[in-house]
């Protein structure tokens, strides 16, 4: 299963293209930076099957990203080039600032306790996306985010004495990096594109990501040694402007809905079993997991809450997932 997903594929979904009225059928372009063959474009296969099977849309889809990166697709959508797309957290929070709040570090603790916060804030989503012109299609997984360095690491304090990698313009990242930075760590800025390139010739030496994700972007040649702990979990967002989804008949709207959440749905599940096995390859390939001392996660987890109050936009918001967390928690133990 894992070969079915590599470069971008768990990063970017879909982006809905130009729609053209010819004889009655719309014609709607769809791309993405998942290579074909992966599961997100068998995915979208099955989606567009699904669709022009219930509907007159007929969809083209161009994986491989033929349609440019996350940041150009934003662009184009609010340019009104395209009309939708499905994003991870730099592109979620251009097309709504106020949902920085989901990635923030040490929030979640587990897949269950995400999916009981989409579940019981889905209308809060919604209202979000709906101020800024889109349509809320489904939330979805990236995964949960761990540090890896191309040396030993057990701490996350051992960032300060390593050139740590930040995603240039990402700002929950660099937020918590900047947290750390009491303890000197410095932030090296460098596109995901650009990474491999980084970490070949030392620019970099620790990083964070998904184990798929330190697997599929080849990552995992050079960074050998990973600091075992969930720290922050990464979302994803199906979106589709408000403008285009409004020009379909009602028909094409609940169909292309439904079939796009019953998609996420499924995907979303393969993502988390094979976020499992990627990491379990990971210990087969030898790599030196370690965890951090409790008492520093305790520590960091305070700092996160109180940095949090000035950085975070949808800090209402935020504060509302803590008590469904609190809730959450109590009645599960």
């Amino acid at each position: 299963m894992l070969g079915k997903i590599s470069g971008f594929a768990i990063l970017f979904f879909v982006v809905f293209g130009g729609v053209v009225e010819a004889q009655k059928e719309f014609i709607s372009k769809f791309g993405t930076l998942a290579p074909s063959g992966s599961a997100w474009v068998d995915a979208m296969m099955k989606f567009k099957q699904a669709v022009e099977s219930q509907t007159k849309v007929k969809v083209v889809i161009y994986p491989g990203g033929v349609l440019g990166d996350e940041s150009e697709m934003v662009r184009k959508l609010k340019e009104g080039k395209i009309q939708g797309g499905a994003f991870i957290v730099k592109a979620m929070k251009e097309i709504s600032p106020e949902l920085d709040f989901l990635d923030v570090p040490f929030l979640f603790e587990s897949y269950d306790e995400v999916r009981y916060i989409y579940e019981n804030m889905r209308s809060d989503f919604e209202q979000l996306l709906d101020r800024n012109g889109f349509v809320l299609v489904e939330m979805s997984h990236h995964g949960f985010v761990k540090f890896f360095s191309v040396k030993p690491i057990k701490s996350f304090y051992e960032l300060k004495n390593m050139r740590t990698w930040a995603w240039y313009g990402e700002p929950m990242i660099t937020n918590f990096l900047n947290l750390l930075d009491l303890l000197e760590v410095k932030p090296v800025f460098v596109e995901v594109t650009e990474l491999l390139n980084a970490l070949s010739n030392g620019l970099v030496e620790a990083f964070q990501t998904t184990p798929l994700g330190c697997l599929s972007m080849q990552w995992c040649k050079i960074a050998k040694y990973v600091l075992d702990y969930n720290y922050r979990y990464e979302p994803g967002i199906v979106v589709i402007s408000k403008s285009f989804f409004n020009s379909l008949g009602k028909n094409e709207r609940d169909i292309i809905i439904s079939e796009a959440r019953k998609t996420a749905k499924e995907i979303n599940t393969e993502i988390e079993i094979i976020q499992k096995e990627a990491e379990s390859k990971l210990i087969q390939m030898g790599f030196r997991f370690s965890k951090p001392p409790q008492s520093e996660i305790s520590e960091l987890k305070d700092k996160v809450q109180q940095m949090s109050k000035n950085k975070i936009k949808g800090y209402e918001y935020y504060s509302k997932v803590i008590r469904l967390l609190e809730a959450y928690r109590k009645k599960k133990n």
